[in-house]
């Protein structure tokens, strides 16, 4: 399968070629997908470790550091790179895919050579004020954390340490999606798995063996790590497209690139988007920043659980389907994008329906097996798992939107998904705000209530887009036979209620048992891991009966792909 191996790209393929692979998109996308879930769940284990540590380490005491650490790496450096993630991959990728099917190797690198000339000029940019300017921003958005000079100086001191690693990820970027445009996706992946697992690396050699954790400075290891990660993942792509790099050129007028008129016309919507979610990420920020000192850190590692699922077989598909997307609009061939839509809604809402019940049913011994140890309390951890049981719900929504986004974008309509996205951060930002500002500021509320209320604000807002969209979208696809679609809908439904009726009774009768047990080592996670093993493993088998017994397609899809890989392998 060359197209998913690390290599240089191929050349474009030619009409016959097309037709061939057009054959095989399925299977392609298929496997690329699973390749891609293969290595984001090796980076998704790491990501864990960071968190773990994080909590062990500064979960206590040192929390305020957390804080800072969390705060200035999510809102600022990563937010960065997704942000900029989603102006380039909608405006530049389709276009990219058009200018190589026009005109070839020479006419497509024109264009990204002028698009990454720009991006490069503007991230030295951010990253110098960064580094001059990191007092004035921690004391902009943080105002509780700066009140502390202590932590104000470990703030700034973080941000001046993670500065650089706002260049290297979002340079990463152009190479990512120019590999993801000649449909190549394993060492793309590969990078991100790098990055994740680099970060630990630093972060432990710098927490244990340059600071050591008794010093109070030790968290700039969590800092180092994050610009060692960020290096590496720009590293990793580059001999992916090193036979091509003969044909980039030194542009800077992006007047003269044929394309790049279409690229920076696509490209408003998309930065309304994108201010609009960095200002939901700041708001959570600050409203977590005045409910308390660790409250940011408890929505993040309730917000990281649920994300969890998310930034695996979710991503991944909406990476793959993207450039098949594109290809098949710029031919005109709606009834693809119609099918494929239903496809992979249907093939999200089997796999994330069920797992966005178990979650909110689990969500605190989830939370204890993760992160209740070291310096983290029961306290803390508790606030954690009421902000995971607030994202629970939306998790069909969130799974949904990243790939519901790629069917406009492909369509090369930027406007629609941004615009809506950008109404909805509005709403978010004002649950929060009312939540916050309004009922714990008045005393109506407490704490836990003001910060069920900033993760509600996510999933509320999130949901209503995903639909919108979905109604949208039915304009510009071919049919959709709603009938299949309501069926499957109801079968699927009452799986997920049998399931939560065997979830809900198995863990009152294995409640009082399980506190009653009380071994002499780590007590409250054995007993949350016996907990989490029989009710997941229960609920898990009803849901499944119950799914083959109602005939759903996916389960017979998915088990019928295990079954093929299980047999070629004792075949050989």
């Amino acid at each position: 399968m060359d197209d998913i191996s690390i290599g240089p790209p191929p050349d474009p393929p030619t009409n016959e070629a097309q037709e061939a692979a057009d054959a095989q998109a399925g299977k392609r996308m298929a496997l690329g997908a699973i390749i891609i879930s293969f290595f984001l769940f090796l980076g998704k284990i790491s990501g864990y470790a960071k968190s773990m540590l994080i909590a062990g380490w500064f979960g206590g005491a040192r929390i305020a550091q957390a804080d800072a650490y969390n705060s200035a790496y999510n809102v600022i450096v990563y937010a960065m790179y997704t942000n900029m993630e989603k102006i380039l991959r909608p405006a530049y990728l389709p276009q990219f895919i058009r200018e190589l099917r026009a005109g070839g190797e020479q006419q497509a690198w024109r264009l990204l050579s002028a698009i990454l000339n720009l991006e490069l000029i503007f991230l030295v940019a951010i990253t110098a004020l960064l580094e001059v300017f990191a007092p004035q921003v921690i004391r902009l958005l943080w105002s509780r954390l700066a009140s502390e000079p202590e932590n104000f100086a470990t703030a700034v001191l973080l941000l001046r340490t993670m500065a650089p690693a706002t260049l290297f990820l979002s340079l990463s970027l152009m190479p990512e999606l120019t590999l993801h445009a000649y449909k190549r996706f394993a060492l793309p992946a590969f990078g991100e798995f790098a990055f994740r697992t680099m970060l630990v690396i630093g972060m432990v050699v710098g927490v244990l063996w340059i600071w050591r954790p008794d010093n109070p400075r030790a968290i700039l290891g969590a800092a180092l790590g994050v610009v060692l990660g960020a290096s590496m993942r720009l590293i990793t792509m580059v001999p992916g497209l090193w036979s091509k790099f003969r044909y980039y050129r030194f542009l800077l007028n992006p007047r003269d690139v044929s394309g790049a008129a279409t690229v920076f016309s696509l490209m408003p919507p998309v930065l309304v988007g994108m201010i609009a979610s960095a200002l939901r990420s700041v708001a959570d920020s600050i409203y977590a920043d005045r409910i308390g000192e660790g409250m940011y850190t408890c929505l993040t590692f309730g917000r990281q659980m649920g994300d969890s699922s998310l930034q695996i077989l979710p991503l991944a598909v909406s990476f793959v389907v993207y450039p098949f997307l594109s290809e098949w609009a710029a031919r005109g061939e709606k009834d693809r994008l119609a099918d494929a839509l239903v496809g992979m809604t249907r093939v999200m809402a089997f796999i994330f329906v069920p797992i966005s019940v178990g979650l909110m049913f689990l969500a605190r011994p989830i939370i204890t097996i993760m992160f209740e140890h070291g310096e983290l309390t029961p306290e803390r951890a508790g606030l954690s798992a009421l902000a995971l049981f607030c994202y629970a719900p939306g998790l069909l929504f969130f799974a949904l939107e990243g790939s519901i986004n790629k069917w406009f974008f492909a369509l090369q309509d930027t406007k629609t998904p941004n615009y809506w996205g950008a109404a909805m951060a509005g709403l978010h930002v004002l649950i929060g705000y009312v939540g916050v500002m309004v009922l714990y500021r008045n005393g109506q509320i407490g704490g836990a209530g003001a910060l069920a209320a900033v993760s509600l604000a996510l999933t509320v807002s999130k949901s209503l887009k995903v639909v919108v969209l979905y109604g949208l979208i039915r304009r510009q696809i071919g049919r959709i036979d709603y009938g299949k679609a309501l069926s499957f809908a109801g079968r699927l439904g009452l799986a997920t209620a049998a399931m939560g009726l065997t979830v809900y009774f198995i863990g009152n009768a294995l409640e009082a048992p399980l506190l009653g047990w009380t071994p002499p080592f780590m007590a409250q996670k054995l007993r949350s891991l016996a907990l989490f093993g029989a009710v997941g493993l229960g609920g898990g088998v009803v849901f499944l009966v119950v799914a083959a017994l109602t005939r759903i397609e996916e389960l017979a899809m998915v088990g019928g792909f295990v079954i093929r890989k299980v047999r070629g392998r004792l075949g050989r």
